[in-house]
């Protein structure tokens, strides 16, 4: 079916939060604006939408300049209503699945730093701001990721945890993504380099991306909160045999397998709780969980 561009008029009580020197001190020069190319798939994401919106247009201000673009599947539900209460644009496609959703976005969106967020998940307080800062003073930094909480679904926080340094073999080796998709941020010439998502995977498209753009350039990890993954019971139905599917094909194109993938992999996890002994006791206890609590 032809997209459909959905326009999309302001909301008026969307926070539009300036620096102080903006507010307080005219005569002070005026902070160098970032533009974020955000993308959000959507597909009957009624429930938790209005919260990932507010989550993204609070970042803006004090130089962040926002350009959202919401891909829906053609939702059934309020999905493009609520949408409509914001200054998000929407387009209306044939739904080919998350990732041709994702590509599609990136791909007509604005912005020098681009990077998506799913419907239910949040953008944490001021972490555009933080991301923008650091690219900022590291020229040679080509993407970002950093801490993640995760909360649930009446916003409660369960844990967080932060990712550590590691090298592409040992991230292929662990067997899943240790990169949380939440807090990942790239500058545009870079994620162009690194290509589309691979719509061959509907679970770990993700896994695939980050080893391909480790190939190119290591993230620059932030210690700060910047994204926000909401556990609730739709997304705790995955089809896990086909993640464990997906999980080991990507192992095997980059280098994974074997023993000396395993033993990397395991070093990786190890260093991983070690960093994060509140997010692996918050595991073990089940107060975070990836599979159904009745399961």
């Amino acid at each position: 079916m032809a997209n459909l561009l959905v326009a999309s008029s302001g909301r008026a009580d969307v926070s539009d939060p300036r620096t102080t020197a903006e507010t307080t001190n005219p005569a002070a020069p005026p902070a160098p604006r970032v533009r974020f190319g955000v993308v959000t798939p959507t597909l009957n994401a009624e429930r938790y939408l209005e919260r990932t919106l507010e989550s993204i247009w609070s970042q803006r201000g004090g130089g962040i300049e926002i350009d959202h673009l919401i891909v829906d599947g053609g939702s059934s539900d309020a999905t493009v209503e609520i949408a409509q209460r914001f200054p998000s644009r929407v387009v209306v496609a044939r739904d080919g699945g998350m990732y041709e959703a994702v590509n599609r976005g990136l791909a007509g969106v604005s912005g020098e730093i681009v990077g998506y967020i799913n419907a239910d998940d949040e953008i944490a307080p001021g972490a555009l701001a933080r991301v923008a800062e650091a690219l900022g003073r590291t020229p040679s930094a080509q993407w970002v990721c950093g801490r993640l909480e995760y909360i649930d679904g009446e916003d409660r926080v369960l844990g967080a945890w932060t990712p550590v340094r590691m090298s592409l073999r040992s991230y292929a080796g662990i067997g899943w993504s240790c990169i949380p998709q939440q807090t990942v941020w790239a500058r545009r010439s870079f994620s162009e380099r690194v290509g589309p998502y691979d719509t061959g995977f509907k679970n770990c498209a993700d896994y695939d991306w980050y080893a391909r753009a480790m190939r190119l350039s290591e993230p620059l990890i932030l210690g700060e909160v910047i994204g926000r993954f909401r556990l609730h019971e739709s997304n705790l139905s995955y089809d896990a045999e086909r993640m464990r599917s997906e999980s080991q094909a990507i192992q095997e194109r980059y280098g994974g397998t074997g023993r000396a993938g395993y033993v990397r992999g395991r070093l990786l996890s190890l260093r991983l709780n070690a960093r994060n002994p509140k997010w692996l006791l918050a595991k073990k206890t089940g107060r975070i969980t990836f599979t159904p609590r009745d399961a």
